[in-house]
């Protein structure tokens, strides 16, 4: 069964923000200006220039392999199984974490609105099987229900820094101290994870419409709104609120509001942190199962996980999982160190997702086409690989040592459970290749790694073969590397189709002579379309050559540089003239042959193809 794909723009940008403001706005604050007071805002601050890095890889990411998981998918095909392994827990449990970190904030903001309520935790409970259902049932619902719960958080949040603002007191900013950079690095680790839930969105990229365009999109807009919002709504409540009560409240952005516009306005905006723990908790469970069933497709995880329910078109097991496991989160763990252990996986996380951009970009992958591509690489990544690190060793050593021992736990993992199974060969070991110029495994070993990146491109653009396509997938390519004329050009042809054909390279090199007699086949500047007939019956098949340096076909014409031969049966006639109609709807293509030229070898002249812009024909989807 296949994802639903019913995930449009609004509904994109809207599990981006909603997935970011949460806690990391509604509770955070408080907590991070216990440990660095008013410079806590540089945290804020900090946290969103180093959440630039990984938005623009991921994003990078994301229009090249859209497929749901996420860091997984990439991790696991750029670095390697062990290495996808260990991304794949670090990105389920991360989002699951955070997720479960909101439903803590909704239980907390309830019992302002409702002080009376006992048990609190049975309130973020209630919520997590609310979501599980919405979940269960359709991805176009959960969508729908996020887009409308964003608007009226970024409404309540406008209006608040709007009215909070000349109530803000300069004296409630001293002493702000830049210098003492090790409590502002300590607070930006501890809210990185406010900003991470905005590159989740790539986990459900798979049941996106036009992934490679609207997920760039989505993130890009949902990072400069919210990161906006969050430096300055965090600038009002440290403006509004004295020291004491700001560092003995879990609901910093209600009490402040309580200062400006009295229970009203603390109301409204305990609604508004209600709504963003939903928003966040919502996403996490979309998000966060959608990584367990693409590792169960790679064999990692048990067969359940990766079942696809017939009737909604979710994945219904993984959806439970996930739910099962916040719940136990939310009943047994630390609010703060949860918060902690959820950045470092998060922090990790992001430190493989840049690195596998640096290794895919140098390793030579045919089939990475990006629609959209990182500026200042490398050395966007390089700063952010760096700085990450440097964020780790500032969490403490407590959330350090689960660390450690999630890496283990993963490892052993992959040993136990990857173990007998066919191994794929990465990225990495491509790079590894190319570096050591020597072939140290052999080239066909990657075949699986391209093909299933061509799968993933066909689907990104909605391609479904006709058979145009199953001619160009059989089709003899040869790329020639030096210039000719047309002459040689025929008769090195038959020589290569001689076998194919079972005929004498003299009686084909003749049969394309005559037929070039007959009619010049270099039909448009730059590409040729020789044909010739064969005896016998229901017989159609096509090489397809790029010469860069050029055929010289005429005394007065371009040299060809792309040659499309026919060689069919009389009986194939329509087939032929069928192809001939593909060929011509490609080359109407402005970027054509421009692709073809910078094709890097045989196979991605097929691939090029394979993905050419053409209307295909509808009897054969």
């Amino acid at each position: 069964m296949k994802l639903a794909k019913d995930l449009g723009f609004f509904a994109l940008f809207s599990l981006a923000a909603g997935a970011m403001i949460s806690s990391g706005l509604f509770v955070l604050p408080a907590i991070a200006y216990s440990e660095a007071g008013p410079s806590s805002i540089i945290s804020y601050i900090l946290a969103a220039i180093l959440m630039l890095p990984s938005v623009l890889s991921k994003a990078e990411l994301a229009t090249a392999m859209t497929r749901s998981g996420g860091d997984y998918f990439y991790v696991d095909r750029i670095l390697g199984t062990p290495a996808g392994v260990i991304a794949g827990f670090a990105n389920w449990f991360s989002i699951a974490l955070k997720s479960a970190f909101a439903l803590i904030g909704i239980s907390a903001f309830s019992l302002l609105v409702f002080p009376d309520f006992p048990h609190f935790k049975l309130i973020a409970v209630g919520f997590c099987i609310f979501f599980t259902l919405l979940n269960l049932v359709s991805v176009k619902t959960s969508g729908k229900f996020q887009v409308g719960f964003v608007i009226f958080l970024l409404g309540a949040l406008a209006a608040y820094i709007i009215l909070g603002y000349p109530s803000a007191r300069p004296e409630y900013f001293s002493p702000f101290n830049i210098r003492k950079y090790v409590p502002i690095l300590e607070a930006t680790g501890l809210v990185f994870i406010s900003y991470g839930g905005l590159t989740k969105i790539d986990s459900v990229a798979e049941e996106s419409r036009e992934a490679g365009r609207l997920i760039p999109k989505a993130m890009l807009w949902a990072y400069t709104v919210v990161s906006i919002l969050y430096v300055l709504v965090v600038a009002v409540t440290i403006g509004v609120l004295p020291h004491g009560e700001l560092t003995s409240t879990l609901t910093p952005i209600s009490a402040a509001a309580r200062v400006f516009t009295g229970k009203p306005g603390m109301i409204v905006m305990a609604i508004a942190a209600m709504a963003a723990f939903i928003t966040t908790a919502n996403a996490g469970i979309l998000a966060a199962s959608r990584v367990p069933m693409a590792m169960s497709r790679d064999y990692l995880l048990p067969k359940l996980f990766g079942t696809v329910s017939k009737r909604f078109g979710t994945p219904w097991f993984s959806i439970l999982v996930t739910s099962g496991f916040m719940i136990f989160v939310v009943l047994f763990l630390e609010v703060e160190m949860l918060a902690k252990v959820a950045s470092t996986f998060m922090i990790l996380l992001f430190i493989m997702v840049n690195f596998s951009l640096i290794v895919v970009r140098y390793a030579g992958i045919r089939n990475y086409r990006p629609t959209f591509r990182s500026p200042l690489f490398p050395w966007l990544q390089i700063f952010a690989i760096i700085a990450y690190s440097i964020l780790i060793a500032q969490m403490g050593w407590i959330p350090l040592l689960i660390t450690i021992c999630f890496i283990v736990f993963a490892y052993v993992w992959y040993r136990v459970f990857f173990t007998g199974l066919e191994k794929r060969h990465s990225a990495l070991i491509r790079l590894a290749m190319n570096i050591l110029n020597r072939i140290i495994i052999s080239e066909t070993n990657f075949e699986k790694l391209e093909n299933e990146l061509l799968g993933i491109l066909k689907e990104r653009e909605n391609i479904e073969e006709d058979e145009f396509d199953v001619l160009i997938e059989k089709a003899l390519i040869v790329d020639q590397q030096q210039a000719i004329d047309r002459e040689e050009f025929f008769r090195q042809l038959s020589r290569e189709l001689s076998p194919q054909l079972s005929l004498t390279h003299e009686q084909i090199y003749g049969m394309f002579c005559d037929r070039e007699v007959m009619s010049n086949t270099n039909i448009i500047p730059g590409v040729a379309v020789p044909h010739i007939i064969l005896e016998g019956s229901n017989r159609f098949d096509m090489v397809l050559v790029r010469n860069k340096h050029g055929i010289k076909w005429d005394d007065d014409s371009e040299p060809v540089n792309a040659v499309f031969v026919l060689l069919g049966t009389m009986d194939q006639r329509d087939l032929h003239l069928r192809a001939l109609m593909a060929i011509a709807q490609m080359l109407q293509g402005k970027s054509f042959m421009q692709k073809w030229m910078n094709a890097i070898d045989a196979e991605d002249l097929r691939s090029t193809i394979l993905l050419a812009k053409r209307q295909r024909k509808e009897s054969h989807k």
